[in-house]
């Protein structure tokens, strides 16, 4: 019976820790601090607010059409299945924080399980800094923080410290920091969803870690981070890469929409770096602006392994489709680019280039991507260079079923690369010097229903489906671990697959 007690009053206890988690309401109108929070008596500043060490379950809500000047810094940690929410309440527009030059205009220091929510954030000023909209950073204790959701946040005009050194790229709209090179701290449980950002210096979103480690890093089991989600975010008018996951197992960067990235230095849109098995997949990224070097839609850079790149819309972007990079200087174990997946994107006037290598990236499969040049554009279809200054070219690249239809003036450089294979490719049009050499090419044309006609949004080009009678239709070869699907969702069947991202359903594949 004893036992039986003291079971029942540690459950009695796990029950009341939720009963008396709390809702505060801020109102910078209405509301004074010396009352309690309540909903009819709100407090009325982020100072209350930021005094005040929060505990899991309870809420903050902000009043919707209000602004405030400063940050909001909050203390406390939620718990697993019961974390801190920061929202909004009433009707009207997004409660606003302004930084007004602050390092952050909103932050969380060393703390885990929060969700924060519908609010607009700026963090503008008269000369650039080392500033951002919202900063999640870590590392002072040492250990794993956990569930750090970031949901429906508006983030607009932060005036970043513009610039390719670490210091810069770590400046911008939202970021992830674990600070000290020989903390264990990480994160665990990342997600970064439907919100807007614009008109931000250096750095759209950002995922960072001072250890900097990477799959082939002793450290990367203890140090990696894991569960990281960046999906359905609106972006446009970055100063340099919109996107950026560092150190992560597995990542999801999806569903994203990115406009303009690169406006004022040069970067590439999405990439990762130091990370195993990233999935980029979904997005739609245009007019990335290319600055000498870079400009892609999305970028596997180096130290990274596994990562696939399918499903996206690359359009009107200076540095082409993908951008492939390992620097060959990085000192061991690190120097590396290994087992990157291209499939089932397409790319339509993408600029300078199409498929970009830069340095010794190794073992890369291309495939199954539909690729539309228009006449008004001259890209370097394949491009092979090295890493800076640094010698070494890719080796072992295959490019099977793709559709490169060049009725502009796209061209190939091959470099100094090595192995690489070609098969069941289609080339329509043009037919420049240096064209590859296919056994299985299809040089007629791949019958598109309505070639060049995309626009702005996944969902545009249906024009790059395959018309009833194609020569690209059950021609291309078989590729194992193709991801079942094309571009449009339809599954793939076993057998001969279908050239290009499109996947047409024939009695024969049934």
């Amino acid at each position: 019976m004893r036992g039986l007690g003291i079971v029942t009053l540690m459950t009695g206890l796990s029950c009341c820790a939720t009963a008396f988690a709390a809702t505060y309401y801020v109102d910078c109108n209405a509301g004074k601090d010396q009352d309690s929070g309540s909903q009819r008596a709100a407090w009325r500043t982020l100072t209350q607010v930021n005094r005040q060490t929060f505990q899991p379950g309870d809420r903050i809500l902000l009043r919707a059409g209000c602004s405030w000047t400063g940050q909001l810094a909050p203390q406390g940690s939620g718990a697993a299945g019961n974390p801190i929410a920061v929202d909004r309440y009433g009707a009207g527009g997004q409660p606003l924080i302004r930084g007004e030059g602050l390092d952050a205009a909103v932050l969380l220091d060393d703390q885990e399980y929060w969700e924060i929510s519908n609010l607009a954030v700026t963090n503008d000023a008269s000369v650039e800094g080392v500033r951002r909209g919202v900063l999640i950073r870590g590392g002072k204790r040492g250990v794993t923080l956990h569930h750090i959701y970031l949901r429906g946040l508006s983030v607009q005009h932060v005036k970043g410290k513009l610039g390719a050194d670490m210091v810069s790229k770590n400046t911008g709209g939202i970021g992830f920091e674990i600070h000290g090179a020989g903390s264990a701290a990480r994160f665990d449980g990342i997600a970064v969803e439907q919100c807007s950002i614009a008109g931000v210096d250096d750095t759209g979103i950002y995922i960072w870690s001072e250890s900097m480690p990477h799959p082939r890093d002793p450290r990367w089991e203890q140090l990696r981070f894991t569960n990281v989600r960046v999906r359905d975010n609106r972006m446009r008018d970055i100063g340099k890469n919109a996107i950026v996951v560092r150190a992560s197992l597995a990542p999801f960067i999806e569903g994203n929409v990115v406009e303009r990235s690169a406006q004022r230095l040069h970067g590439n849109a999405i990439y990762v770096f130091g990370c195993k098995d990233a999935v980029i997949q979904f997005n739609e990224v245009f007019a990335t602006r290319l600055d000498r070097i870079e400009g892609a839609a999305f970028d596997s850079d180096y130290n990274s392994e596994g990562t696939i790149i399918q499903y996206n819309y690359s359009h009107d972007n200076g540095g082409g489709l993908v951008d492939l990079c390992n620097n060959p200087d990085s000192p061991p174990p690190r120097g590396y680019n290994d087992g990157t997946i291209v499939r089932y994107n397409i790319s339509q006037n993408d600029i300078y280039r199409v498929f970009g290598f830069d340095g010794p990236v190794t073992n890369t499969r291309i495939y199954n991507n539909t690729v539309y040049i228009g006449p008004k554009v001259s890209p370097r279809i394949i491009d092979f260079d090295i890493f800076g200054r640094a010698p070494g070219y890719a080796s072992r690249t295959w490019f099977l079923n793709n559709i490169i239809y060049n009725i502009g003036g796209g061209t190939y450089t091959w470099g100094k690369s090595t192995e690489n294979v070609f098969g069941s490719n289609c080339f329509f049009g043009n037919h420049p010097a240096g064209e590859p050499a296919d056994p299985e090419k299809i040089l007629t044309d791949p019958l598109f229903v309505a070639p060049g006609t995309g626009g702005i949004g996944r969902n545009s080009v249906g024009g790059y489906k395959l018309r009833a009678g194609s020569p690209c239709l059950e021609s291309g070869m078989d590729v194992p671990g193709h991801g079942e699907r094309d571009y449009w969702g339809n599954k793939l069947y076993s057998g001969a697959p279908d050239r290009g991202a499109f996947e047409l359903l024939l009695r024969s594949n049934r």
